[in-house]
């Protein structure tokens, strides 16, 4: 009777023991403690005999040698580390890892989604300079210069309204100087604009379509010689005819001709400039180039 009465309080120890160790383990790799160590070795054997190769609420497994091993102390401590304070063991800390988990992957969603939605900006285009303006990027007047003036100057050129003798460098770009001013006026007064000498983008149009052959001409924007084949006229020779009066070097008037209101560069023209040229120590060749016309102004102020 003691000895049944000594096996069910020794049962009921082992079932209590279990209970504690199942609550306050660490880790599964502490699993070896002699829970059985002060039993005799009967009583080892007996408790030992009842419980061999059980497992305790599947937390503590009996071995032969009497000693344990702890199963569940992974779950429990887990459970522990998870910060949770109830049971749920290693299912608590799996569902806790995976509550961190999914609230880094719905961070990270979050963000994805948020990149994904995010308006692609193009990067801004490097602001222009001097060196990168089109011609109409920007209003010309006096003063300015840069790559859009080289373009103005070169259309000016081209449609008779500038000599590119006239045209003055800054930095390796033209500069919008009176010259070019002057040359803007005279277009403006062809296309029946206001003359305020400055270059507009829709300016800058019309001059690009222009027809050079209704061009005012004014003396120095050419070289003047005489072609028997080609009547040459303009307005240009018109003012050489004036200069050569001041200067006391008129060219026969009966000898002029014209084609509507422009004067024709005649040879009779052409002797009179040579004359010229020969009395102020130019080369009597009757060519009417800048040298010759600077000359001339001089003479007739």
């Amino acid at each position: 009777m003691k000895s049944k009465t000594k096996n069910i309080i020794r049962n009921i120890l082992l079932g209590a023991i279990a209970s504690l160790y199942n609550t306050n383990a660490q880790a599964s790799d502490c699993s070896s403690e002699p829970l059985l160590e002060g039993l005799s070795d009967k009583d080892k054997q007996d408790a030992v005999g009842a419980l061999k190769n059980k497992i305790i609420r599947n937390v503590l497994q009996i071995k032969k040698n009497g000693d344990t091993k702890m199963i569940a102390g992974h779950r429990s401590h887990m459970s522990h580390r998870s910060g949770g304070g109830g049971g749920g063991g290693h299912y608590s800390h799996a569902s806790h890892y995976s509550s961190y988990g999914s609230g880094g992957n719905s961070r990270h969603s979050s963000h994805s989604s948020h990149s994904s939605s995010t308006t692609y900006s193009a990067p801004r285009p490097a602001p222009k300079t001097y060196k990168t303006y089109n011609l109409g990027d920007r209003t010309l007047k006096s003063g300015l210069y840069g790559n859009d003036v080289s373009k103005l100057t070169a259309l000016l050129v081209s449609k008779n309204y500038l000599n590119s003798s006239w045209i003055t460098m800054q930095n390796g770009y033209p500069i919008y100087n009176s010259a070019v001013v002057s040359a803007v006026k005279r277009f403006q007064k062809d296309a029946g604009k206001a003359q305020d000498g400055v270059m507009t983008a829709s300016l800058a149009s019309e001059l690009e379509s222009w027809d050079a052959s209704k061009s005012t001409l004014v003396l120095g924007i050419r070289n003047i010689q005489y072609n028997s084949s080609i009547d040459l006229s303009g307005n240009d020779v018109n003012e050489l005819i004036a200069l050569l009066r001041s200067a006391g070097f008129p060219p026969d008037p009966s000898k002029l001709k014209y084609i509507g209101n422009k004067a024709i560069f005649t040879e009779d023209i052409e002797t009179a400039v040579k004359l010229f040229q020969a009395y102020n120590g130019l080369t009597p060749d009757g060519l009417v180039d800048e040298t010759t016309i600077n000359k001339l102004k001089a003479k007739a102020r």
